[in-house]
């Protein structure tokens, strides 16, 4: 036999519409207490980025000019490599990778689907997916011959004002 297994909040007691309504008052400063926390919080975000870019430049420019400076060296002295394309050193490894890029126009995506037609697929990223918004449009049979089917449920919802709520008085 399952056990019956009790919440560890307790509900409020409400005994009219008007307590109901004050709750849902309630609700509703409480979500723009919680909107003005968020924004305070993401001002704050976003000046400790602004901060943390700032000093963190200094090390990203030391960095860059490294890295420049270590390949114009290994530029220089390219046959120490031995043939290789990357040397371990002591506290790293420095070297070449091969890189491929690829560019295209503006018109590739249909020049790829012209030019391979039914091939085009492998050449390009696509995500299908079904559009239930559209779907709700059709009737139950057209819904049943794709494998999809619709139902109904009541979903209960509180909707708090911004501003004060009604008097139920």
């Amino acid at each position: 036999m399952a056990k019956r297994v009790k919440s560890d909040r307790q509900l409020v007691k409400l005994d009219s519409w008007a307590g109901v309504d004050y709750i849902v008052q309630r609700m509703g400063a409480l979500q723009g207490d919680i909107e003005k926390a968020e924004l305070n919080a993401q001002k704050k975000i976003d000046a400790i980025k602004a901060g943390l870019a700032e000093t963190v430049k200094p090390a990203q420019d030391s960095i860059t000019v490294y890295a420049e400076s270590v390949e114009a060296w290994s530029v220089a002295y390219r046959v120490d490599f031995s043939g290789q394309q990357s040397r371990k050193l002591n506290h790293g490894t420095v070297g070449w990778r091969k890189s491929t890029l690829i560019s295209i126009a503006k018109d590739t995506v249909e020049r790829i689907k012209a030019a391979f037609g039914k091939r085009a697929g492998s050449y390009l990223h696509i995500k299908e997916t079904a559009n239930k918004e559209a779907l709700s449009d059709l009737t139950d049979e057209e819904l049943k011959s794709v494998g999809a089917r619709r139902s109904h449920k009541e979903v209960f919802f509180v909707e708090p004002d911004k501003v004060e709520a009604a008097d139920h008085g």
